[in-house]
């Protein structure tokens, strides 16, 4: 398909904005909603998909909603493209329809071979909107309404965007780096895109996956690579012609930094390897810290992302720390678990505090702690010292 017929496609069917978006009782895409006030606006998309839950109190951490996305986008990967999101393909629409569906569990029996994918959806959970099917959380089967109608009805109607439209056309990796970070983009994130600067149409749609290697990345179903794909923003803003604006809507808030850093003066080894866990039984592993690393999953852990509580003005999390056999081995079976607290608190005029102790994780033996004001909490930084503790 050409660039100029993709251009003048209105990309049909986001799932998810109709998600976040809908108003129950609509039952055509030309019935406006009801305007709600400024302050009633969601922040993020989490706080809405959280609210039409049912149970907000069981909901998924944010953490655990990113992940999921995430991890729903890779098992898509390689999945043929097809505009409009044909039965067993994917449109972009249709793309973030179904990783969300899968992420909130509204789509059965999932199968992918090859580049084709089966799923199943259950009538009974869904009701009937704008002339498709959508799950509790407004979210439509693949292929359900546009993103411009979307755009139009709900972005900054009902959930706050994070940027304003943004021209990013010939931009290189240093150049989108520099701009996430700026906005303070979050991998998940849903971006918007667009050929012109007007806010009346929108015509691609995908997921921010994170800086990797320096390089910025997106998770979409691309016409241009004909499939489900992870690509460098840079390569779609240098070659594609016809995605030169975007705007940003946010997944979740912005998590809190927390470096961690080997105590050399502790070390009585020349070599070291620690690896970090978020469970006492260091199964659920986050990354390791170490003096020499040549395997991309043994690379150094620098931070620690933590999503705020319920009042946004604290962050609270624990990791759990064991000293591997070798710079060169995986997680030790016969090594003390150290256990890390960790809190931040903000006050009224946005300055943090840092707390954290360290324990032994078996016995909570006290091993050390610190106290640090004015904690620059957004970008983060190596404060937290590791050793054996012995």
């Amino acid at each position: 398909m050409s660039f100029k017929k993709v251009r003048n496609y209105a990309v049909k069917a986001l799932a998810l904005f109709s998600v976040t978006f809908m108003v129950a009782g609509f039952v055509s895409a030309g019935i406006k909603p009801e305007k709600v006030q400024a302050d009633s606006l969601y922040p993020t998309l989490y706080d809405m998909f959280k609210d039409r839950s049912g149970d907000p109190d069981g909901f998924m951490s944010q953490e655990d909603l990113v992940k999921k996305v995430l991890n729903n986008c890779d098992k898509l990967n390689g999945i043929s493209y097809d505009y409009g999101s044909a039965e067993h393909y994917l449109g972009c629409d249709g793309f973030v329809s179904l990783v969300l569906r899968m992420t909130f569990g509204t789509v059965h029996e999932f199968e992918k071979h090859g580049s084709k994918y089966w799923a199943k959806f259950d009538y009974h959970e869904e009701t009937k909107q704008a002339g498709s099917y959508v799950d509790k959380y407004g979210i439509y089967r693949p292929g359900g309404t546009t993103v411009t109608w979307l755009y139009q009805h709900y972005v900054n109607t009902e959930v706050k965007s994070l940027t304003s439209r943004k021209y990013v056309e010939g931009w290189g990796n240093g150049d989108w780096a520099e701009y996430l970070e700026d906005v303070g983009a979050q991998p998940g994130d849903i971006m918007f895109w667009d050929n012109d600067k007007k806010d009346d149409c929108w015509s691609h749609i995908g997921f921010f996956a994170g800086i990797e290697d320096g390089v910025p990345k997106m998770w979409h179903a691309s016409s241009v690579e004909e499939k489900v794909c992870k690509q460098s923003l840079s390569s779609i803003t240098c070659d594609v012609q016809y995605l030169d604006y975007v705007l940003i809507v946010p997944m979740t808030d912005h998590p809190a930094k927390v470096g961690l850093y080997v105590d050399t003066e502790a070390e009585k080894e020349n070599e070291f390897s620690y690896s970090i866990y978020e469970d006492p039984e260091c199964t659920q592993y986050l990354g390791r810290i170490s003096s020499l690393c040549t395997l991309s999953s043994q690379s150094p852990l620098e931070n620690i992302k933590i999503y705020p509580n319920e009042d946004n003005k604290t962050f609270e999390f624990a990791v759990y720390v064991r000293r591997d056999q070798s710079p060169y081995s995986g997680g030790s079976t016969d090594q003390d678990v150290i256990k890390i607290n960790i809190r931040i608190d903000l006050d009224d005029d946005g300055i943090a505090t840092l707390k954290y102790a360290i324990y032994a994780a078996v016995d909570m033996r006290f091993y050390c702690g610190d106290e640090i004001y004015d904690y620059d909490y957004l970008n983060g930084g190596q404060v937290i010292p590791l050793s054996d503790f012995k």
